[in-house]
């Protein structure tokens, strides 16, 4: 092989890099002249324009600067950096003015004022009390300067029922002396609108559906899928606005089918079962499917609010139970020497088996709300105790878990709803196993009992001995 074939062979990995580099030498030579030719000339078109106006972009456009108004420039000015993971966030006095008011909005209309009584179903809008559930959870999780709109998704199911009226309510049959179409007839139209046309679902399974995305009001209306209690609330908001519209002249109530309780079901329901309407005034007995029930507004949010719990739960849930506080009672009994099921700072909880981590922020918060649904006692004190304890707030812990041993010992836990609460069905169907592990929690709560009081009574002393009086 001839010297030259050879350098003509070797040339292209050569040549093209010096080219390329060749020609971006021009590419900034050349912008640099022309750099230095606006400086001599004075014209600098990137500087041109209105005064406060600036250069923007890739090929520069010209922006007006605008001066914030008051309401943005606060926003702004509570809004920082966090240099740990460069994620915007608030400061604390701007999103907790957020979840005061979510949390106003949903006792209010869920128990009432001073007097216990909760708002009549026709002044509390179930659409915006589950959306007060939700825009809680979005300000204390979030932590932005902006609130959840809760206004839009109302606005939604305004639009669905205003789309309804426009086309499927004419087509109805009006019978004869009426100004309206049977309430049955506007039923059944209402639920192929909703679960047909619109293709709102439930979960496939009831795995599924201890999912936030299944429960918070505004994923539900977005993604048209959610669990039963949050479809219910959907139902009875389009109800509530056709009636008010006067094409609904009677009640109806929507209809949940509880889930099965136990592994085999005591009603041998394997999934969940989409809510539907039934007209009060004939409706009877044999109509309803065996396990159905009146989904109340109450109800409903505490359904809700008992699947995030679930779905947060740092610790394994025990199905056949329907609770997940055995594991986390004993944690805290036994869990001094152990770092398993105990929890670790912001990571969550560390389990050898099931779940490998939890929010326990906001599990805490889905129990305080379940707490306070239930006139701030029963079983969601010793929860909401347990929670606290691994928190590390032992005061508080110890204030729940005593208040809890108290209305036990009053005897009202006898008289405790089965339905609403974590406490259905202990055990399944095997009553020698509901008394083993209940034995086993008493036992576990004993434990964290005396050992929150003995820090209490140390506390005490340590702090006669400082002021001198022991």
């Amino acid at each position: 092989m001839s010297l030259a074939m050879a350098s003509s062979i070797g040339a292209p990995s050569v040549v093209p890099r010096a080219s390329t580099r060749a020609r971006r030498g021009s590419r900034t030579s050349h912008v640099l002249r022309a750099s230095e030719r606006r400086a001599q000339t004075g014209d600098d078109t990137g500087d041109s324009g209105a005064e406060g106006d600036k250069l923007m972009g890739r090929r520069g456009t010209f922006r007006e600067a605008k001066e914030d108004d008051e309401a943005t420039a606060q926003v702004k000015k509570s809004v920082k950096l966090d240099g740990a993971f460069g994620k915007p966030s608030a400061s604390k006095e701007t999103w907790e003015p957020f979840q005061r008011a979510a949390r106003a909005g949903l006792l209010d209309a869920c128990v009432g004022g001073a007097d216990g009584a909760a708002k009549p179903a026709s002044e509390a809008d179930l659409v915006m009390t589950s959306l007060y559930v939700a825009m809680e959870d979005d300000a204390f999780k979030s932590r932005t300067a902006v609130c959840l709109p809760v206004d839009a998704y109302v606005k939604r199911v305004d639009k669905l029922v205003n789309e309804f009226m426009q086309r499927d309510f004419p087509k109805l049959p009006v019978p004869e002396g009426s100004d309206v179409p049977k309430a049955e007839d506007v039923v059944d139209a209402l639920e192929d609108y909703l679960y047909s046309q619109n293709g709102y679902r439930v979960p496939g399974g009831w795995r599924e559906a201890y999912s936030p995305y299944r429960t918070y009001f505004h994923n539900v209306v977005a993604q048209k899928v959610g669990i039963p209690a949050t479809l219910a609330a959907l139902y009875a908001g389009c109800v509530e606005r056709l009636r008010e519209k006067g094409a609904l002249a009677e009640d109806v109530d929507v209809m949940i089918v509880q889930k099965a309780k136990g592994a085999s079901g005591a009603f041998g329901v394997t999934a969940p079962k989409a809510p539907w309407g039934s007209v009060r005034s004939r409706a009877s007995e044999r109509d309803r499917p065996r396990g159905a029930v009146v989904c109340t507004p109450k109800m409903a949010i505490v359904l809700q609010l008992q699947a995030l719990k679930r779905a947060f739960w740092p610790w394994e849930w025990d199905d056949a139970r329907d609770s997940g506080v055995l594991l986390a009672v004993e944690a805290a009994a036994y869990g001094a020497d152990d770092r398993m099921n105990t929890a670790a700072g912001v990571v969550g909880i560390i389990q050898p088996t099931g779940r490998p981590f939890g929010d326990l922020p906001m599990a805490i918060l889905a129990t305080e709300r379940l707490l306070a649904l239930d006139g701030g006692k029963g079983y969601e004190q010793r929860d909401l105790g347990i929670l606290k304890f691994h928190e590390g707030k032992r005061k508080e812990a110890l204030e729940h878990l005593e208040k809890y041993e108290a209305w036990r010992e009053s005897g009202e836990a006898d008289a405790a709803p089965t339905f609403v609460g974590d406490v259905v069905n202990l055990g399944g169907s095997d009553a020698v196993l509901a008394a083993e592990l209940q034995v086993r929690e008493d036992e576990a709560l004993a434990r964290v009992l005396l050992q929150l009081r003995k820090d209490a009574l140390e506390e005490r002393v340590g702090d006669g001995v400082k002021s001198g009086e022991v």
